[in-house]
């Protein structure tokens, strides 16, 4: 026989290609498997064809001379798999993973189906088995890529070929760590940003419409997580640096509102024995990735990156350091959130540096009084905690340090704070940090933001049409590319 290669990728229904089919399986055994034969391909042709493009994998598989093209529904694949596996609690290695499946079922189910699916009555030749298994893991690994399941334990690299791996359906889930996988997004995803800001800008809304109560239960709330499953498929590839950063600033403050409304988070709780685990464990699907909190923040301020070049250079500086003035953990020490756009990025962004550090100005000049240090006369000057913590992120000296500072201070306090670092005759000291929860603070930066509210009120583009033309393309970036992207 001829080479045999099988190939799949995600698609939506309305975009099919015309690739080359072969029409001898039956209709009934396709729909046994969630795929689609005749019937689909009459509906399709039909003027009444709903707006709504559901997500499929196509599968096409090229041997000795033919290529035969299947394509299947994953919400109708996702169910029949759902009811042929024996979905139980495991125990594995002392410790149980309750309603969970073995993968190797899945597979040797999807198998047997691709196999009398192309092959019919020959379907039990060795070589076709082993086709059909190739199309079955292939088939398996696309399911994995867009949420239907997840691995709970296994080989990290091969999860499905592991006779042992574990794999738990989306709805099974009682609080796992993907906030936005409570349901599968099956149909188009809008533009990234519209989606993401709209997301942010109804959490920010719900904390302020119920500043004193736990919202888990409310409607609300249950129509926003499943509106947070649309981020599971949106294209990020095409956006340009600027956009990029919007969206990804957008949707760690949106995730760390959504944590703490899924964890019951109270204000006044003391957060910073939870930091660690807060920003490892709760994590989004996005673009068919799954991001944490600790993952976004690498993305936005590439220090393993920067690691790689030597200490002082150009290129092991931080990209952008306002963006630290524009994070939120909902503590009381943190920035307040706003909702970024590419168009106003630089000019945000601005704001919420000064806003946070001037907050400090007054601390600053009470401060900047002589010290005595080993005879010698010093200035003393008081910083946020957060110069401390991320100090290579905003200079590579003390002075370096403070003439940033400085350069968000009012006219008077930054001509002070500049000739003291041009002296370089100063100690820093740093500000306590608060981590009491305080997420009314953190959420009131909309109610002084009404342009945003146009974001909310945007029209609604009906699930599953094609993307609305973007509002953020071709914008000006405001920003010198980082070193890491010049040469």
């Amino acid at each position: 026989g001829g080479a045999v290669e099988v190939e799949g990728y995600l698609q939506d229904e309305d975009k099919q290609g015309g690739a080359p089919r072969k029409e001898h399986y039956e209709d009934q055994q396709m729909q046994e498997m969630g795929g689609q034969g005749d019937t689909s391909r009459a509906l399709r042709t039909q003027d009444d064809t709903p707006p709504v493009s559901p997500l499929c994998i196509r599968i096409q598989v090229h041997a000795e001379g033919i290529t035969e093209a299947l394509l299947f529904h994953v919400d109708l694949l996702a169910s029949a798999i759902r009811q042929a596996v024996m979905i139980k609690d495991h125990k594995s290695f002392l410790k149980v993973h309750p309603n969970t499946f073995r993968g190797q079922a899945a597979i040797e189910w999807l198998r047997g189906h691709a196999a009398r699916a192309l092959f019919g009555s020959e379907a039990e030749k060795e070589k076709n088995q082993q086709l059909s298994r190739s199309v079955a893991l292939l088939l398996g690994q696309k399911l994995l890529a867009v949420g239907v399941f997840r691995q709970v334990t296994g080989s990290l690299t091969k999860p499905l070929e592991d006779p042992n791996a574990l794999f738990r359906f989306h709805e099974d889930e009682k609080e796992g760590p993907l906030l936005n996988c409570r349901s599968i997004w099956f149909q188009n995803a809008r533009e990234p940003l519209l989606v993401v800001s709209e997301l942010l800008y109804t959490m920010l809304s719900l904390r302020l419409k119920y500043p004193d109560r736990d919202i888990r239960e409310i409607e609300e709330l249950n129509n926003f997580t499943a509106s947070a499953a649309e981020l599971q498929l949106v294209n990020i590839n095409d956006l340009s640096r600027i956009q990029l950063l919007a969206f990804f600033l957008n949707a760690y403050n949106l995730m760390v509102l959504h944590a703490h409304v899924v964890r019951g988070s109270v204000d006044g709780t003391d957060f910073k024995s939870q930091k660690i685990p807060f920003t490892r464990d709760n994590q989004y699907m996005i673009a068919a990735y799954n991001y944490s909190l600790a993952e976004i923040e690498e993305r936005l301020f590439c220090r393993m990156l920067r690691a790689k070049f030597p200490k002082k250079s150009d290129k092991s500086r931080a990209p952008e350091p306002r963006v630290h003035f524009a994070l939120s953990l909902g503590c009381a020490s943190s920035a307040r959130i706003r909702i970024y756009q590419p168009e106003t990025l630089d000019e945000d962004l601005q704001q919420a540096a000064v806003e946070y550090l001037t907050t400090n100005a007054p601390k600053n000049r009470m401060r900047m009084q002589q010290q005595s240090q080993g005879g010698k006369r010093v200035q003393e000057v008081m910083l946020p905690k957060i110069f401390k913590w991320y100090k290579d992120d905003f200079g590579f000296s003390k002075q370096e340090i403070l003439a940033y500072y400085a350069s968000f201070m009012p006219q008077g306090m930054r001509e002070e704070l500049t000739e003291v670092a041009r002296t370089n005759n100063f100690i820093i000291k740093y500000d306590k940090y608060d981590w009491n929860l305080h997420l009314g603070k953190a959420c009131s930066e909309v109610v002084r933001q009404p342009g945003r509210q146009l974001i909310a009120n945007a029209p609604h583009q009906p699930q599953g049409g094609g993307q609305q033309p973007s509002q953020f393309n071709n914008q000006q970036q405001v920003f010198t590319p980082s070193a890491h992207e010049v040469g």
